[in-house]
């Protein structure tokens, strides 16, 4: 997957950096070069362009399958727009755009912007998981009832084997991966939710023994991972 940012500010950089520390190849647009000079070095493709002009788009890959493009220019009403309509005309496929109120939002939709977000609600959401999920290194929701979550090991279970802890019988939890190593949490600047950076292990097999510091990368419903995380205490 490919990425095309338009819009390097606070968020717009942030989101670059994450992606790209992250191995995704990222293009980031924008017409300031203050914003984009700070990244040069950091993101694959930096570029200083003003995303109103079509030809500055055309000289992009926005309509492959394979890449994803994101407006994040909500404050600025008028470009927004415009923007967004000139990807739309173009087959921008894969589009993300940035809204900060209601009737932006009421207007991108009207020009057949289906994935719409905003910036506030978004941090929100992850905050409140994070909060009312305690004990969870990270969480992503699946639909209302099922998430992923990835769950520090119980001390109990190190040096132990996954045939030996039941994780599926007793707690209804299934084993995606492990992080294996001390993890590395960067500092929460902009993403709410800072990911480990340890390494994954393959695919589970029932053979596998437990290490200190494992990261364990779990799917369930919610009120079984909860249930998880308070029986064994996870902080």
């Amino acid at each position: 997957m490919k990425f095309v940012i338009i819009g390097i500010g606070q968020f717009g950089r942030a989101l670059a950096l994450f992606l790209s520390e992250h191995g995704y190849d990222v293009t980031a647009l924008d017409i300031r070069e203050a914003n984009i000079t700070p990244i040069k070095d950091l993101v694959a493709n930096p570029l200083i362009g003003d995303a109103t002009d079509s030809r500055v788009l055309e000289q992009l890959d926005l309509t492959d399958d394979d890449t994803c493009v994101i407006v994040t220019v909500g404050e600025q009403y008028e470009r927004n727009i415009l923007i967004t309509a000139q990807l739309k005309q173009m087959g921008a496929k894969n589009l993300y755009v940035r809204n900060v109120n209601d009737l932006q939002n009421s207007v991108l939709k009207l020009i057949g912007v289906n994935n719409v977000f905003r910036v506030e609600e978004v941090a929100a959401q992850q905050l409140g998981d994070r909060l009312v999920n305690e004990g969870m290194v990270n969480l992503r929701r699946i639909d209302a009832t099922h998430s992923l979550a990835e769950v520090r090991l119980p001390a109990a279970w190190v040096g132990k084997k996954l045939s030996e802890v039941g994780l599926r019988q007793d707690y209804r939890l299934n084993l995606l991966t492990v992080r294996r190593g001390k993890p590395v949490e960067k500092a929460a600047t902009d993403n709410v939710l800072p990911a480990p950076e340890s390494p994954v292990i393959d695919t589970p097999e029932a053979s596998l023994e437990f290490q200190a510091c494992d990261i364990l990368v779990l799917f369930g419903k919610d009120a079984d991972l909860k249930a998880f995380v308070e029986e064994f205490d996870l902080q």
